[in-house]
């Protein structure tokens, strides 16, 4: 399942954030690229005690925020990073690593930090089944994919584009099992809002929690 959600965090936070970023931290960001996507990484990472404290506090919004914790379902998070692209800058063509700080990374998540007017170009690309898609993010969106799919960022052709970006290791390692969860999820909550506690709440929840108990990597 690749999801957006907008507004996963507001834009006061996020604001408040990137004002307190230590812009001079910034380096080349092949520095954490594998062997083979040195050769297509051209963006730059935020590295210093404050760029720990900002991802800090988003992660602390975003496990606030219900829905994107029903997508991902995190047991760990192996890795978060700050990252920015200016004029010309590009993330080729990818796969991230399945392991990370010894960390499975189940879902790959980009939380933008920049509004849309920020910036032109800069889409995220995911090549999936159907073939490629194309996300451009704004303040406060994230988008959520599993971690098997080849991506790349294109070019920004003006302005800059700072987003936060991340991978996790989900309690529910399928995918197919995860969006399941998701809809059966979102199914019950609907019922509960409509008829309450009703028949089909409690046949809803007792499917839930049953696949939850038989799938869940605790």
């Amino acid at each position: 399942m690749i999801l957006q959600i907008s507004n996963a965090i507001d834009k006061e936070t996020i604001s408040s954030v990137v004002s307190g970023l230590d812009v001079s931290q910034f380096s080349d960001g092949k520095s954490t690229a594998g062997w083979a996507a040195k050769d297509v990484k051209n963006n730059q990472q935020l590295a210093g005690k404050k760029s720990q404290a900002a991802t800090e506090v988003l992660l602390d919004r975003l496990q606030q925020n219900s829905l994107v914790q029903s997508v991902m379902r995190p047991k760990q998070v192996a890795r978060v990073s700050i990252n920015r692209y200016q004029q010309g800058e590009y993330y080729g063509t990818h796969m991230d690593d399945s392991l990370m700080n010894g960390v499975r990374t189940d879902i790959s998540f980009t939380l933008g930090l920049s509004p849309l007017s920020d910036f032109e170009g800069g889409e995220l690309v995911i090549e999936d089944a159907s073939g490629e898609r194309s996300w451009r993010l704004g303040q406060g969106d994230i988008l959520m994919y599993p971690s098997h799919y080849l991506h790349r960022v294109n070019s920004v052709t003006k302005g800059e584009r700072l987003a936060m970006i991340g991978w996790v290791q989900s309690l529910v390692k399928r995918p197919s099992h995860r969006e399941l969860l998701f809809d059966l999820e979102q199914s019950l909550k609907a019922e509960f809002d409509t008829n309450g506690k009703s028949e089909n709440f409690d046949r809803l929840t007792k499917v839930f929690h049953n696949l939850l108990r038989e799938w869940a990597d605790v």
